[in-house]
């Protein structure tokens, strides 16, 4: 039984992998428009005297929504920023425990996030509020593709918790290690060579 659940979770991480790179992906082009738009301001107010553009608006909306659609690929990668001086020194067992641990509490923050973001983006769209900016932009626009990646985001989390801790009852304490460990020296010196090689 436990293998199944182990399986089917592994398909489900790995959609959740290629959409987690997608939305990083579409994240980083949204970042480049945001080069393009500050490019194209500086270069209007030289020549012309004035803004082209809503520039310093529009940049703002896009850092925050590239920012969330981010964190669920950051976190497929095992790049968050861990403080892992003692965590290295446990057995495999107790790591895997931790792992679990700080997954359930990112896991909480995530959902209470999400449901703090709805309810900004509800307040927003029955308010009909808007942007105090020349673009009067209707703020539930930008706080929706924000809320989008958070949910996706808190989705993700939720279903590494789910196989790591299925993971750790089936005694698979290397794959919880692969799937959310704090990676060891070796294995960034590893990862590192691969993609020299690539």
């Amino acid at each position: 039984m436990l293998q199944q659940v182990n399986s089917f979770l592994d398909r489900v991480l790995a959609g959740v992998r290629v959409v987690s790179l997608w939305f990083a992906r579409a994240g980083g082009v949204m970042i480049l428009l945001t080069v393009a738009l500050v490019t194209i301001e500086v270069a209007s107010r030289v020549f012309m005297g004035r803004s082209a553009v809503h520039a310093t608006e529009l940049t703002g909306y896009i850092m925050a929504i590239s920012a969330s659609w981010s964190f669920a690929y950051t976190l497929m990668c095992k790049a968050h920023i861990r403080i892992d001086a003692l965590y290295l020194t446990f057995p495999m067992k107790v790591r895997g425990m931790l792992d679990l641990f700080a997954l359930l509490a990112l896991a909480m923050f995530a959902i209470l996030v999400v449901d703090a973001v709805f309810s900004v983006v509800s307040d927003s769209y029955t308010g009909g509020s808007t942007a105090n900016t020349p673009l009067g932009t209707p703020l539930w626009i930008p706080q929706t593709l924000w809320f989008v990646g958070l949910v996706w985001f808190g989705f993700a989390v939720c279903m590494v918790s789910l196989r790591a801790f299925f993971g750790l009852l089936g005694g698979d304490t290397e794959g919880v290690q692969k799937l959310a460990g704090s990676p060891t020296l070796d294995e960034q010196i590893e990862e590192e060579n691969l993609e020299a090689r690539s």
